[in-house]
């Protein structure tokens, strides 16, 4: 547990992957911890289990994991009856039970979502007629030398 914390604040240095796998891991930890004799019922977890699955939480900020598992296992009520009792009699879960449990997940975990940030308008520039935008040089910090010089180096 200590190793995972100690790579982890080695943020900077990570790869997207990894930063992702990381965080994935925190979210996972976050919903599996439960209160002592207060067991969580079988489609909760489930939904729980599914929603982790399909990576659901993963754009849930950390400090709203909480709330947002409260409410996918209040949501978990509006499992249909006979998906319900394939859990409870463990029969196999098809992929249609499946797509109902994420969709159900996917629909009370909405407001934890982070918002898209709005899309920059482009400014409508006022041109003058006649005169060409000047575009700038791109930075080259290493120049190619040219034919000739390189030439003489070799020689």
């Amino acid at each position: 547990m200590r190793n995972s914390k100690r790579f982890s604040r080695f943020g900077a240095r990570l790869d997207e992957d990894t930063r992702k796998t990381i965080e994935h891991g925190r979210r996972i930890r976050a919903c599996l911890k439960q209160p002592e004799l207060a067991p969580v019922p079988v489609p909760e977890q489930i939904a729980v289990l599914l929603a982790l699955t399909a990576e659901l939480f993963d754009r849930v900020p950390l400090e709203q994991m909480t709330d947002a598992e409260h409410a996918l296992r209040k949501a978990a009520a509006d499992i249909p009856a006979e998906v319900r009792k394939r859990l409870d009699t463990a029969d196999k879960l098809g992929d249609g039970d499946r797509k109902t449990i994420i969709e159900i997940a996917r629909k009370s975990l909405a407001p934890f979502q982070p918002k898209p940030e709005p899309e920059a308008k482009p400014e409508a520039a006022h041109k003058p007629e006649g005169k060409a935008e000047a575009k700038p040089k791109a930075w080259n910090p290493r120049p190619k030398p040219d034919a000739k010089a390189e030439a003489q180096a070799q020689a």
